[in-house]
């Protein structure tokens, strides 16, 4: 009988930072992480130990991993319980089930990688564990959300298709803990079994006993040298002790809806004065529809920034919407995805758990005003407003948040959909929330690339064999789902996939198929590692803003806080793709951008994390196209002679025409289990570095936009690197590289 019915278990604590990591720490500049600036190649593990969370108030509850005693938790929610949160318990959300309670303090973070790679502890003596037999018996579970009011917070479940509200707290005192669960359960037609605890493995653990009816009264269950006292109050219930010293709660059939309050304690003898106070005080239970109401609110003030607008020389202006790195509950900003609701305000989510609300977006961003909207949420990589609404990608579910009082603050954290397979490994992020047109939602994780139905009930996927996938996009249409994969073990290099139905992208290693030679499908293209070693999103630009950019697809740059043009090619369906770098930095690594559709200037939500350039933890910052001249390529194709490109603007002939304008240079990789992969010659797959490869003339077209660069024939080649150096018909020079991967080739131009 798991319930702590043995020896109280003391909770263990994560390793402490270094002193000079401390003191580090303490010199910090608000906002700054360690290794500020830095090249991301020369950052080490000790550059991301920081323990500044364990610094933050949370909130009422928080979603993670946890581990707790007889269970560890994939989908845990641990809320803090009591009038001055002297204690936690935490759920299951997965099974509805309760698993432990605790006091003494809350959770206690790792403070390696900032908190993102080792799940929370907790922090105290635990009192009470249900283990991972706790809950409902013989019955499909499934979690609704939460709601929140003041500092209560009330769980809403399914069970088949009869609702449950329930709601835990804390009854007793520290040196003498006791806890409540009060229910309250609609009409069923069946008996419904609760299960307070596992099976023990103790042989001789406990009594049998028979059912026995109590209703507002308490019971004694011996087990070993320990007491286990259980109050009921309100409906009639049954509870019977099984000799394998699992406890179960009856609660028979009812064609009416029940409320009931059942509180336990368990001591080394004897009897619980706290239950016996809770008893005479708990008849009838707490109204749980009534403490589900929204309450006030609870994040107050309304924090105040000046914004800074960026210089308008360049093609691209970048803002930024100053973030309140210094605030009350010393909350940190890794901002991790950004939308906007009808309203024009702004919604942004941090990886360690909130959403804001950022309203005083204007022109000059001289008033911004920033609203803590939703805490305690698992991972937030993403955020998306549809309808109106706000929906949140956690590594537990994709969470829908509802200000039911209109005061700024979610009061209900609704499970929209609560079919991703979370997993215990600290890497296993859950990642990159989009949509489309039609309202379906994607994301990626471990497994693959998802597709979530409108209604948050059913998903598929679409693609799998992805490298810690930070990048995902969907295109408007939902036509073109493409994804990012990290470079690392059977990931040569960074690559952006264009993600076919069925498709398998090579993490995890060859599965060779007749239609498969490689062992993988091949992505829309890959990238030099030196050139984006972190992805981020892809982001569509709408097909009326940004002059020659619109419709076209951006790659966001995570570890080196830039983004690219990605230029899109096909032949006979094979697709293929360049990208081109944009004149875009960024403080901080670029997780996910939207287009605001009132100003139709891009948003986009960044972090710092491990091994990237970010001079801050997280960014928001907006990019507007000023309307200068863009002196860019925005269209290419291949073909087994050469190569066309065809640039923004007319360019002048003598320099487009001079072969010398040109260099270009193509390498494979190596697909392998090593970790990355070296540049290797395509003539000579044995030999390490690139080729050369010839122009052997260059042929712009009547219009003066279009060059044909004539080449010795061409093979499919995994990575190409074109620079040019060209100047513009009215004089202006054009200097760039793009690089392209070249999968299917067509017919010689002539």
């Amino acid at each position: 009988m798991t319930l702590s019915i043995a020896p109280l278990v003391r909770a263990t604590l994560p390793a402490a930072v270094t002193f000079l990591t401390a003191i580090q720490l303490l010199a910090q500049p608000a906002g700054q992480p360690l290794a500020s600036g830095r090249e991301p190649g020369t950052q080490v593990e000790k550059d991301w130990v920081d323990n500044r969370w364990s610094r933050t108030d949370v909130g009422p509850f928080l979603a993670s991993n946890l581990e707790t005693p007889g269970a560890n938790i994939a989908k845990g929610l641990s809320i803090k319980v009591g009038a001055n949160a002297e204690a936690s318990v935490a759920y299951d959300t997965a099974a509805c089930a309760w698993r432990a309670g605790w006091t003494g303090g809350f959770l206690k973070f790792d403070a390696g990688r900032f908190g993102l790679i080792g799940a929370p502890k907790i922090s105290g003596t635990v009192s009470f564990a249900g283990g991972k037999d706790a809950g409902w018996q013989g019955v499909n579970a499934r979690y609704t959300g939460l709601h929140l009011s003041g500092n209560r917070v009330v769980l809403e479940y399914t069970l088949d298709d009869i609702r449950v509200l329930e709601s835990p707290w804390f009854e007793g005192s520290v040196d003498a803990p006791a806890f409540s669960r009060t229910f309250e359960i609609s009409p069923s037609m069946k008996e419904l079994t609760l299960a307070l605890n596992s099976p023990s493995k103790n042989a001789n653990a406990a009594e049998a006993t028979a059912r026995r009816s109590i209703s507002n009264e308490s019971v004694s269950l011996r087990h070993g040298t320990n007491t286990l006292q259980l109050a009921l109050s309100g409906t009639t219930a049954e509870i019977e002790q099984r000799a394998n010293g699992q406890v179960l709660i009856h609660f028979p059939a009812s064609d009416a809806p029940r409320k009931v309050a059942l509180a336990f304690a368990v001591t080394p003898s004897g009897s619980s004065p706290a239950l016996e106070s809770w008893l005479r005080k708990s008849s009838p239970p707490a109204n749980l529809a009534a403490l589900a109401q929204p309450g006030p609110a609870r994040w107050l003030p309304e924090l105040k920034t000046v914004g800074q607008r960026g210089l308008d020389s360049d093609i691209f202006a970048v803002d930024t919407l100053t973030v309140p790195y210094a605030n009350p509950w010393n909350a940190l900003f890794f901002l991790a995805g950004v939308d906007f609701t009808p309203d024009g305000a702004a919604y942004a989510c941090t990886i360690h758990g909130d959403v804001w609300r950022v309203t005083g977006i204007d022109d000059k961003l001289g008033s911004l005003s920033w609203k803590r909207f939703a805490t305690g949420l698992f991972q937030p990589l993403g955020l998306k407003v549809r309808d109106g609404e706000v929906f949140v990608l956690g590594r537990d579910q994709i969470t829908r948040l509802k200000d039911l009082n209109g005061d700024g603050e979610a009061d209900f954290y609704e499970s929209f959909c609560n079919l991703i397979q979370t997993s215990t490994g600290g890497h296993d992020y859950v990642t990159s929330l989009e949509k489309d047109d039609a309202g379906n939602f994607y994301y990626a994780d471990p497994v693959g690339a998802h597709r979530v139905s409108r209604d948050g009930r059913t998903k598929e996927i679409l693609g799998t064999g992805f490298r810690n996938p930070n990048g995902l996009g969907a295109s408007p249409d939902g036509k073109i789902i493409t994804a990012a994969p990290q470079q690392g073990t059977w990931t040569p290099s960074s690559q952006i996939c264009a993600i076919q139905p069925g498709g398998y992208y090579g993490y995890g290693g060859p599965k060779i198929t007749p239609g498969r030679p490689l062992g993988y499908d091949l992505p829309l293209c890959w990238i030099p590692h030196g050139i984006d070693n972190s992805s981020g999103s892809q982001v569509w630009v709408p097909q009326d803003k940004w002059g020659p950019f619109a419709g076209q697809m951006l790659h966001l740059l995570w570890g080196r806080c830039g983004a690219m043009l990605v230029l899109r090619d096909a032949v006979d369906g094979v697709n293929q793709g360049a990208v081109i770098p944009l004149s875009i930095k960024l403080l901080s690594g670029p997780n996910r951008g939207s287009f605001h559709a009132k100003d139709g200037h891009l948003y986009i939500a960044g972090s710092t994390g491990w091994q990237t350039s970010a001079v801050k933890d997280g960014a928001l910052q907006r990019v507007r196209f000023t309307g200068k001249s863009v002196r860019l390529p925005v269209a290419w194709h291949a073909h087994s002679n050469g190569l066309t490109l065809t640039f923004s603007q007319p360019l002048d002939r003598a320099a487009a025409e001079d072969a010398g304008s040109y260099a270009i240079h193509q390498w494979n990789y190596r697909y392998s289990s090593a970790y990355g992969s070296k540049d290797w010659s395509v003539a000579d797959p044995q030999k390490e570095g690139r080729d050369d490869v010839v122009v052997k003339s260059a042929k712009l077209s009547a219009d003066g936009k279009t060059v044909f660069l004539e080449t010795a024939p061409l093979q499919p080649v995994m990575q190409m690197e074109i620079k040019y150096s060209l100047n513009t018909a009215n004089g202006a020079a054009m200097k760039n590289q793009l690089w392209l991967t070249l999968n299917k080739l067509d017919a010689a131009k002539r």
